[in-house]
């Protein structure tokens, strides 16, 4: 018979025979090849693929040596290792006992300093901040998370030294916990910048539209498939375009061409309530509804900045997905991505699809320099339109206000970090399954008056048609479902 508890007298006596086991000794071998022997106690968390994989991200940051460094969950302490062989001002916490001092050895046996405290953030305050290292500010954090959500309490538990590695029992979740505290100011200076490991078994398919969410840039810098079913990523954490100016004004004949023309920094974002000029493809002019996002970004201006079609797809992609994490119900099948940077909306299922947003690029060059800059328009408020809907139609509730902070983190992901594009097979396939899952809602497509199937999204952005084609300019296409409403090109 089960027990109803989630512990009892046998799991108490499992634990302390556990706990009798002798010390580990591995060896682990950073990303430079140098190796460390490090010495394990029973239930602490040794060094697995996901230790590699944040290892990785963290060798490539070029941080000074005397930059400080925080570990969370620090576990057998490779990662603290790591910090301290690079000459980082090391802090390490965790609040297995057992980890700290497994740490604090590995440390000390290596030659190398580290303060190593018990604690770390949680649901309720366990003594104060300064416990472990949380009243401090960062160059860098860590953090490989427990990546198993908590079970029910008729279902198997593991004991209680095991849970502190492997399992998230906070009810808000570890994640978003944590980036409360990074969105509130804590641990991470300004420029710094932080690296989660996550599971999709948890946080970890949707962890950048979540940081989003808070106002926080974020990508996925690393990954480690195990199978169909499991995804581990490391997602790099940073408070977006720290200095650029995020402003507003009540009516402006375009954002684009404001920042076009002026001398402001990258980053710089400008906000309308009105634009009486907006501008779309082509020099098509973007109709302003009341209540809509109208907003521009200063996304490059040195030597010849460009763009390309995968650009858009990557923008309007990531529109898609906050949205979908912002929706008051499962939107499922009633926003897509029209390729390469269309929102389409329908209220229901058996309802037209309508554009209600979009992305538009625009360049002016000067001498040797091309200022870039990205435009997006959404609609957010409800719109009884023949060819427009809205995000509140996917029961998306925001204020412009409200949402210009999650679009500056998600420009900032995509703009202001070297990582951010890496080239990650699986990443381009998500891409490209957003858009083919528009084609099937939109589709199916026309090129040149040829009805044809998409057979791939090339790195560029552009469509591999079957026939053998690749199409870089939308307004080639036709897109054939007329019958839900569906503009045609």
């Amino acid at each position: 018979m089960t027990s109803p508890h989630p512990f009892d007298a046998s799991h108490a006596q499992r634990e302390l025979e556990r706990l009798e086991g002798g010390v580990t000794e591995v060896t682990w071998e950073s990303p430079s090849g140098k190796a460390y022997r490090l010495s394990i106690p029973p239930t602490v968390y040794p060094p697995r693929e996901d230790t590699d994989a944040l290892a990785r991200a963290l060798a490539r940051q070029r941080l000074k040596p005397g930059s400080s460094f925080l570990e969370i969950g620090c576990g057998s302490g490779a990662i603290t290792l790591l910090g301290a062989s690079k000459g980082w001002v090391t802090t390490a916490c965790d609040i297995h006992p057992f980890a700290v001092l497994a740490t604090q050895h590995n440390v000390s046996l290596h030659g190398l300093s580290a303060r190593v405290l018990e604690g770390g953030p949680g649901p309720t305050l366990d003594g104060q901040r300064s416990q472990w290292g949380g009243d401090g500010m960062y160059d860098l954090v860590a953090w490989n998370m427990p990546y198993l959500p908590a079970p029910e309490p008729e279902e198997p538990h593991l004991g209680p030294l095991e849970e502190a590695s492997l399992i998230d029992t906070d009810s808000d979740g570890l994640y978003r916990r944590f980036l409360s505290l990074l969105a509130g100011g804590a641990l991470l200076h300004a420029d710094g910048v932080a690296f989660v490991v996550l599971s999709s078994l948890l946080h970890g398919s949707t962890a950048c539209e979540q940081a989003w969410a808070f106002g926080l840039a974020a990508c996925v810098v690393e990954s480690v498939e195990f199978n169909e079913e499991e995804r581990l990523v490391v997602v790099k954490i940073w408070r977006p375009f720290s200095g650029a100016v995020v402003s507003a004004v009540e009516v402006v004949e375009s954002t684009n061409q404001v920042l076009l023309q002026d001398t402001s920094s990258i980053g710089t974002s400008l906000r309308a309530e009105r634009q009486t000029a907006g501008r779309g493809q082509r020099g098509r002019k973007w109709q302003s509804m009341e209540g809509a996002f109208l907003g521009s970004w200063l996304v490059g201006d040195q030597g010849h900045s460009s763009h390309g079609p995968i650009d858009q797809v990557r923008i309007g992609s990531s529109l898609v997905r906050l949205c979908s994490l912002l929706s008051s119900e499962n939107i499922g099948d009633r926003l897509c991505l029209k390729w390469p940077n269309d929102l389409y909306v329908r209220d229901h299922q058996q309802a037209p699809w309508k554009k209600a947003g979009g992305v538009l690029f625009e360049g002016l060059t000067r001498g040797r320099t091309t200022r870039l800059v990205l435009g997006i328009g959404l609609n957010l408020e409800t719109l009884h339109h023949p060819l427009f809907s809205s995000l509140a139609q996917a029961d998306v509730s925001l204020t412009p206000a409200a949402l210009h902070p999650m679009l500056h983190a998600l420009v900032a992901s995509h703009f202001q970090s070297n990582e951010a594009n890496l080239v990650d097979p699986l990443a381009h396939r998500q891409l490209e399954a957003a858009v083919r899952r528009g084609i099937s809602f939109l589709g199916p497509l026309f090129y040149r008056s040829r009805q044809d199937e998409v057979a791939g999204l090339e790195r560029t952005g552009a469509l591999r048609l079957e026939g053998g084609d690749l199409v870089d300019d939308p307004n080639t296409l036709t897109w054939s479902n007329v019958q839900l409403g569906v503009d045609r090109g």
